[in-house]
């Protein structure tokens, strides 16, 4: 069955942009995607649909829910009940998308972001209806992640907010409502303190970087899929986690710079799986897809997981 909600628009034909379309449509919601240029109509219409049957074989979603996305260039009929952008991370082109974006949503229609590091009260600069614009962050696969940051500028109302979290649950994502908007969101500034320590921990010659990824995949990890870091703290005891941070908290890294391991990596050309080398080594042809099917496996089970526990 599909959920109540109406037609809605995704603009932008990227890894982000397809996955977000392919999550909406597996959803059964009718999803027009828009993109730049005709010629990439076919391929991101592929990607989506490519998409789709991963999440029916992965058993993330039924066969029998998913509602093909459209794929159009340039133009967009009106009338959308809510638009999401997910385009480069540069402000000045997202103020422009979303500018265009409040022209095809319905008067009390939603404008929403999907950006990972912008201020929302930069980006509202230039709506006519702020109060219907929201930060909306999905994470990479976006199809997959359970995981969606929902968060207000300073002149989003607050049913806005809850009508963004309404159709996250609607369509099987677990929102989070930020209280404030906040350079980063949560989950980023998260992310990037651990791998501050990591880098740290790295450069000092503590460990190699497969190490690290080891304790994270094999200890935090596992558990914190199965339990958060506070609650896990709550099962191994305040009294031992107090006394823990009072030692450790000041011997972690406090850098501000960009880490000496990162730059070298980007100094020698290296951009990561997408280019063959990143900073576990080279990506042999086949390696990132494995990696990426090993990845979306285990997401897939996570998510089953936790509909199993809201059952």
């Amino acid at each position: 069955m599909s959920p109540p909600f109406g037609r809605v628009l995704v603009i932008g034909g990227g890894a982000m942009a397809t996955g977000i379309a392919a999550r909406l449509s597996a959803a059964g919601i009718e999803t027009v995607v828009l993109v730049r240029r005709r010629d990439a109509v076919a391929a991101v219409g592929d990607e989506i649909a490519r998409r789709c049957v991963s999440l029916v074989e992965l058993g993330a979603t039924a066969g029998e829910s998913v509602r093909p996305a459209t794929v159009l260039a340039d133009e967009a009929p009106r009338g959308f009940v809510f638009a999401v952008e997910s385009v480069t991370e540069d402000a000045e082109t997202k103020r422009a998308v979303l500018a265009r974006a409040e022209t095809l949503v319905a008067d009390d229609g939603i404008v929403a972001t999907n950006t990972s590091s912008l201020r929302l009260a930069d980006l509202a600069d230039g709506l006519t209806r702020p109060e219907l614009f929201a930060g909306w962050h999905w994470f990479n696969p976006a199809e997959l992640v359970p995981l969606v940051e929902v968060t207000g500028g300073p002149r989003t109302a607050p049913e806005t907010l809850e009508r963004l979290s309404s159709l996250s649950t609607a369509i099987g994502k677990q929102p989070i409502t930020l209280r404030r908007d906040h350079a980063g969101f949560v989950a980023n500034r998260l992310q990037y303190a651990l791998l501050r320590e990591a880098y740290a921990l790295v450069e000092e010659g503590v460990c190699g970087v497969e190490d690290i990824d080891r304790a994270v995949v094999a200890g935090l990890g596992a558990r914190w899929a199965a339990i958060g870091p506070f609650a896990s703290m709550d099962a191994a005891g305040l009294d031992v986690h107090e006394a823990v941070t009072e030692q450790l908290f000041p011997q972690l890294s406090r850098s501000t710079g960009v880490p000496a391991l990162l730059r070298d990596a980007r100094s020698s050309g290296a951009t990561g799986m997408k280019g063959g080398r990143g900073l576990l080594g080279d990506y042999p042809p086949d390696a990132a897809r494995e990696i990426a099917a090993r990845r979306d496996a285990v997401l897939a089970l996570l998510a089953a997981a936790g509909r199993e526990t809201k059952e």
